[in-house]
């Protein structure tokens, strides 16, 4: 796969200045920290919505689908996770108000994707950011870097060495190298953080390692097949050389919450 210098250094300056925002919003916590996330929810939301509906259609749906997920990132930081889900139980009813007065007008065929869309935007990005708002410092910084570390050997792993598809339909770009690269990194970065500032092992570590690694690239995947089925490149273009914020967030979308559901149940930090 051919090397595109200019790309590498406007995504290398990107990802500087993404991490540069990171550690100081994760340094000073509370409300900084809560409104990056609402942000990066709001924008994630409003791609996600384009993909289906283009840049600009429902924009009273997607203003609707912001608040409701603000309102479950919001109360899950005050520790009320339980009236948060109510924010998405709330989702489900209007969506499911918006098909019923729906169906008997347009096809049956398509009565229901508008109501679809909307509550999988609302479980893709808000509902997966959750943990995002109580894990502390020390794991979010381990989730998002060590996912990092994934998206990065992954690229220059794969745009490099890259001979063998893995999986072309969904992803033409990906390779089986690429893959590997992103495994290994992931790996090597979560045991050395783990030794430096964990409690457990390095087999453990390593095994998270994998586990993590498995989820970013679902996550990976599941967002390139999103925009394969609409036929789009990228999400949007906010972040030069990433694309827009679901390209850059998808991976830890899917690894943020399997890490904080493996952190109920066994202690690493």
């Amino acid at each position: 796969m051919p090397v595109d210098h200019a790309t590498d250094m406007r995504r290398i300056i990107t990802g500087v200045v993404l991490a540069a925002v990171v550690i100081l919003v994760l340094t000073v916590r509370g409300w900084p920290l809560l409104a990056f996330i609402m942000l990066v929810s709001a924008l994630g939301l409003w791609e996600f919505f384009s993909l289906f509906w283009g840049p600009r259609g429902r924009i009273p749906t997607r203003i609707c689908a912001i608040l409701l997920g603000w309102g479950m990132l919001v109360l899950t930081w005050l520790h009320r996770p339980q009236d948060a889900l109510v924010f998405l139980g709330a989702g489900f009813v209007l969506a499911s108000l918006n098909f019923l007065f729906r169906w008997d007008v347009v096809g049956e065929e398509t009565a229901f994707a508008p109501s679809g869309i909307f509550m999988a935007g609302l479980a893709y990005v808000p509902l997966l950011l959750l943990p995002a708002t109580y894990l502390s410092t020390t794991k979010l910084i381990f989730v998002l870097a060590a996912v990092a570390a994934s998206d990065t050997t992954a690229y220059f792993v794969g745009t490099r060495f890259g001979h063998h598809k893995l999986w072309p339909r969904v992803s033409p770009n990906k390779s089986s190298e690429g893959a590997l690269g992103s495994l290994a990194g992931c790996v090597v970065f979560c045991v050395i953080y783990g030794a430096i500032f964990g409690t457990a092992g390095i087999i453990s570590f390593a095994l998270l390692g994998i586990a993590i690694n498995a989820f970013a690239q679902m996550g990976d995947l599941f967002e390139s097949a999103l925009k394969r089925s609409v036929n789009v490149k990228d999400s949007g273009n906010l972040l030069p050389g990433h694309g827009g914020v679901l390209d850059r967030a998808d991976s830890v979308l899917f690894a943020m919450p399997m890490f904080a559901v493996v952190d109920q149940w066994f202690h690493f930090f």
